[in-house]
């Protein structure tokens, strides 16, 4: 496969609890939607990662969110439309995607330098996951269009939060299809 040069896509929680299921919104079933086309068309040039929310029975964040993707069950897969994408799955049962998970000793195994995250929840996982990518030097682009909030109303503060945060950039879709097909 031909990837574009140290850069990968992370994709948070695109699962059945947070698509369809105990917080599935319409906005969420969009994001898959367009992931989806965006990830067909970019075809296998750049690798594809997916962060999958995987608890364990009486996980501490179930006092907060309640019981959701408990570990073996259909709440916790990636969604069916997105099952043939990734090139590597790494579960977590916190917010942010890099703790207590193997997911920056994977990347650096990768050489990846640069990631393009988006999913679901934009103001709970996928901002975690920013803060964990940001402590650990990564660049990084969120992909506005490909995300979802359980709480729609919290979609721009997050974004905002993001770049006030953090120093990263929301680009659109079609904008990170651009960046991949420029750096083949």
């Amino acid at each position: 496969m031909n990837y574009s040069k140290n850069s990968c896509i992370l994709v948070v929680d695109m699962i059945n609890d947070f698509v369809t299921g105990k917080f599935g919104n319409s906005n969420a079933v969009m994001a898959v939607k367009n992931a989806v086309t965006t990830l067909k068309d970019l075809n296998g040039r750049i690798p594809v990662i997916f962060a999958r929310d995987d608890h364990i029975k009486n996980d501490p964040e179930f006092k907060v969110w309640g019981e959701h993707a408990l570990h073996g069950t259909h709440g916790s897969q990636i969604v069916e439309e997105l099952q043939a994408y990734p090139d590597y799955i790494i579960t977590k049962r916190h917010f942010d995607a890099f703790f207590d998970t193997d997911l920056d000793s994977l990347l650096r195994a990768l050489n990846i330098h640069k990631l393009y995250i988006f999913g679901i929840s934009t103001d709970i996982c996928v901002e975690h996951t920013c803060a964990g990518a940001f402590f650990r030097y990564y660049d990084v682009e969120v992909v506005q269009d490909l995300c979802a909030c359980i709480d729609n109303s919290r979609q721009i503060s997050s974004l905002n939060n993001i770049k006030i945060n953090y120093g990263y950039n929301a680009i659109n879709s079609d904008k990170l299809k651009q960046e991949v097909f420029e750096n083949e």
